[in-house]
């Protein structure tokens, strides 16, 4: 009986898992919403959250979608998600200039609604999201760190294993006293610590922001996260991971009508085909980016995702369980792996010992082959040692090299002036 029961509990554990999987929310976008000032006077809504909010809609994902907006902003591009706005008195405003060939873009601040996005501002439900997208656009718009803390054990069980992707783009922007906006030499406080210590987050940025880094920095930032991807336009992406440093190819087109939101198609189409367990990421990834520089930039963000629609398998209930078992799988080998690479280090580090090392160890806890020792103690020897300061020395004598029922003793020899 005892026997059925300790099988019970494990599978009633795995059948809630499971459970719960399907009533995850999918999708939690979280980043500031923009104006876009552009050349022809035109205010259409932009911003890394804009654009992914309209590829998962072609995916036929609701998401929960977590923005910083004023009055004055369109918020349509949301329209079908689960929209929570922090209000704000003004929205984030960018002012487009483009060089006369069409190739460089310069972008100003003209308006800030100085509002930090964290996780306090998600719904509790929305934050059990299976997979999490940030879109910062400024430096200090969002703490991304926040979405890798948990509220201790209970909080870590009930959000599960999320997949988590960093758009950083916006942690390497400064700006200038009249709002210009000023690229970074050094990967920001903001991106660093947004990365957590567990290698958890998936990050996405481009050559513009990466090529100023000395190789040690990125480094840093590939050893810092799971895995490391750097667009580079036309030149496709670099996949840092693991596994090593992988090229990912462009998906040709017939004609490139627009690059706006290429970037944030890339890092949103990757994170979808990670959480549902696709073989290429990448590949996909690349598809999906191809398919939004087909549309010009006067239906944008909306129409990002438009050719991409029809053309993704659905999300069902099926795919949902296949990816919550292959994160299963995933959590059980990251903890085999842990158990292994401690147990390593621990067998490195024993064989390190001076020899006879364990057995004084044991003898000292009573654990000798005579049994428990009882009464034993330290014999306190004489002082030693001088200097101008109170010196404490310690060391370990064996009293009787010849007696079987060798006890080690604690010298202890204390100066005090």
């Amino acid at each position: 009986m005892k026997l059925w029961l300790l099988l019970l509990v494990p599978l009633v554990a795995l059948i809630g898992y499971f459970a719960s999987e399907l009533t995850r929310v999918d999708l939690l976008l979280v980043g500031t919403v923009t104006i876009d000032v552009v050349d022809d006077g035109s205010r259409p809504a932009g911003g890394a959250v804009s654009y992914a909010a309209s590829i998962v809609r072609a995916y036929g994902i609701r998401a929960c979608v977590v923005t910083v907006a004023g009055a004055d902003a369109d918020l349509t591009v949301f329209n079908g998600h689960e929209l929570h706005v922090v209000p704000a008195p003004s929205t984030l405003t960018f002012e487009h200039t483009y060089t006369w060939f069409g190739h460089q873009r310069k972008l100003r601040v003209t308006a800030n609604p100085n509002v930090t996005l964290s996780r306090a501002h998600v719904p509790r439900h929305c934050q059990r999201a299976r997979t999490v997208i940030l879109g910062p656009l400024t430096q200090h718009e969002l703490d991304a760190g926040s979405f890798l803390e948990y509220d201790g054990v209970w909080d870590a069980l009930v959000r599960g294993r999320q997949h988590v992707g960093l758009m950083a783009q916006g942690f390497q922007r400064r700006l200038g006293p009249d709002g210009r906006v000023l690229p970074l030499l050094t990967p920001s406080p903001q991106l660093l610590a947004g990365l957590g210590r567990s290698r958890r987050v998936s990050l996405f940025l481009s050559d513009v922001e990466t090529e100023p880094w000395a190789e040690d920095w990125l480094g840093l930032v590939v050893g810092s996260a799971e895995r490391v991807l750097i667009t580079r336009g036309s030149a496709g992406a670099t996949e840092y991971n693991d596994t090593g440093v992988h090229d990912i190819h462009i998906v040709p087109v017939d004609k490139v009508r627009d690059t706006n939101g290429a970037g944030d198609t890339f890092a949103t189409g990757y994170m979808l085909a990670l959480s549902r367990g696709m073989a290429d990421p990448g590949a996909h990834a690349s598809w999906a980016a191809s398919r939004a520089v087909m549309q010009p930039q006067s239906c944008k963000p909306h129409c990002a995702g438009d050719l991409i629609e029809g053309h993704v398998p659905a999300w069902g209930a099926g795919a949902k369980l296949l990816a919550a078992a292959q994160d299963l799988g995933s959590m059980a080998r990251g903890l085999l792996d842990r158990g292994l690479r401690e147990g390593l280090a621990a067998a490195l580090h024993l064989r390190e010992l001076p020899a006879g090392t364990l057995t004084q160890m044991a003898a000292k806890a009573g654990l000798g082959p005579h049994g428990p020792r009882h009464g034993a103690g330290g014999k306190q020897k004489g002082a030693g040692g001088a200097g101008s300061g109170g010196k404490l020395a310690a060391g370990l004598e064996d009293e009787d090299d010849d007696d079987d029922d060798d006890e080690v003793v604690m010298t202890v020899a204390t100066v005090t002036l």
